[in-house]
């Protein structure tokens, strides 16, 4: 079992505790000293770098989320004349790339990074290559984002910096040209969104005369959405591309992503990054701290430790997560983790919480005729939402009659015994079904449609 940095990746629980209570307590009293914004916040909640005795005592400070780094990062444009928010903590002159957020939920947020930064967010990267077994000078196929989004870009240039041969295609040049260029360089590794991939492996050989399967590609890594940890969305892929090998991708707000990747196994997400990237669970209704043991399942907080410019602590990702412990097969250290929806795409429903990406699940396991791309459809912004919820199935083939109307029986039951909510399911074909996608590659499973 190959590691790239085996001393940091193997350390024990009680060893990463005492290293991230070390680096914990330098970055409060750093951002304390030199953040005016942040002694602000502090003091407004009643701590301070003296009162921080332990680890445990962490879930007393304040939570930082996107409202509030984007209150921050406005105010400092407007008293400060950059957009890196009042929380920066190093000198303006010490940022040499600024990254920003896809804006698909607002206002596009800037992360602001200093060399230091960038070769921590390089050497987080090549944990994730050695793991998925990336040699130094391996042609990899970058088919996602070419942006300043942070899985653009920046991406590009760890995976660069840790020796990779990168082709950055991206995604928007389209199939045909992502398919010729794939057949010309021959890479080992294609990199992009599990819905491009997906799309890449059902329409390149109709749309260039290239069949994914005799590319020679060995491995497709997934980030960006959910699904690459699905068996029925890894196994389609793995097939459409001839057998290559999925690995599903973590990245983690403020830390210096990416911080995990899945294994051959498919048994979740190894996180190895926690001797800089710390990570808590908390109840997401209450934000109360939960312990880190197998099975727990909540809302992940994150605070990248050694963070230099705009540190953000106690960062509320709003990603449901469930933890798992016990030892992986692959045998490979550190704890998995399971995506399960994320807070702010949760529905309401008669007091039931509907995770989108839950009804996508479903449907995904219990029937070989769909795709696996659906799409919930609201009259109107949630999170309430009154039953039947109007659910789009797309099929492989189209269904009439009887044959339409049991599908839709079959999916509408499993998604009550499941999920405990009504679901009015209605079937379209491919080639009828639209998968929607925004700015950064990841298919939209809500629309609102308006009242139809």
């Amino acid at each position: 079992m190959k590691l790239w940095n085996p001393q940091a990746e193997n350390l024990s629980r009680a060893e990463l505790r005492t290293i991230q209570f070390e680096k914990l307590k330098t970055l409060v009293t750093r951002v304390e000293t030199l953040s005016p914004y942040y002694r602000d916040k502090f003091k407004r909640a009643g701590v301070s770098a003296a009162s921080l005795k332990s680890l445990d005592h962490y879930q007393d400070f304040p939570f930082f989320d996107k409202d509030e780094e984007r209150l921050s990062q406005a105010r400092s444009k407007e008293e400060l004349g950059h957009p890196l928010g009042m929380h920066i903590t190093c000198d303006r002159q010490l940022v040499n790339r600024i990254s920003s957020s896809s804006g698909t939920t607002g206002s596009p947020t800037f992360s602001g990074f200093s060399k230091f930064d960038r070769e921590l967010a390089a050497e987080n990267t090549s944990r994730g290559m050695v793991r998925m077994g990336i040699e130094p000078g391996d042609v990899v196929l970058h088919a996602s984002v070419i942006s300043m989004w942070i899985a653009g870009m920046p991406a590009i240039d760890s995976m660069m910096a840790y020796g990779a041969c990168v082709v950055p295609v991206g995604a928007l040049s389209g199939v045909e040209r992502v398919g010729q260029i794939a057949d010309e360089v021959r890479p080992r590794m294609i990199r992009t969104t599990v819905s491009f991939a997906r799309h890449l492996a059902k329409t390149m050989e109709d749309k260039c005369g290239i069949d994914p399967k005799t590319l020679g590609i060995e491995k497709v890594v997934v980030t960006g959405e959910p699904g690459g940890s699905i068996p029925e969305i890894y196994s389609e892929i793995e097939a459409g591309f001839g057998g290559a090998l999925v690995y599903d991708n973590m990245g983690a707000t403020g830390c210096h992503s990416p911080c995990g990747v899945s294994c051959e196994e498919h048994a979740g997400i190894h996180f190895y990054a926690e001797d800089n990237a710390y990570f808590e669970i908390v109840d997401p209704k209450t934000g109360k701290l939960l312990p880190i043991e197998d099975g727990v399942e909540g809302e992940i907080i994150f605070t990248g430790l050694e963070r230099e410019c705009g540190p953000l602590l106690r960062w509320r990702d709003k990603d449901i997560i469930r933890i798992t412990t016990t030892p992986c097969k692959c045998g490979r250290p550190g704890v998995r983790m399971q995506f399960k929806g994320r807070v702010d795409d949760m529905l309401l429903v008669k007091g039931v919480n509907v995770f989108p990406n839950a009804v996508r699940d479903i449907v995904n396991k219990h029937s070989a005729q769909t795709t696996g791309n659906i799409r919930i459809m609201l009259p109107e912004p949630g999170p309430v939402a009154a039953p039947p919820i109007r659910v789009l199935v797309e099929t492989h083939q189209r269904l009439q009659g009887a044959a339409d109307v049991a599908l839709c029986k079959e999916l509408s039951e499993l998604v009550h015994h499941h999920l405990r909510f009504r679901a009015k399911i209605e079937l379209q074909a491919e080639g009828v079904f639209q998968v929607q996608t925004g700015a950064t590659g990841k298919s939209k499973l809500v629309e609102i449609i308006g009242d139809l």
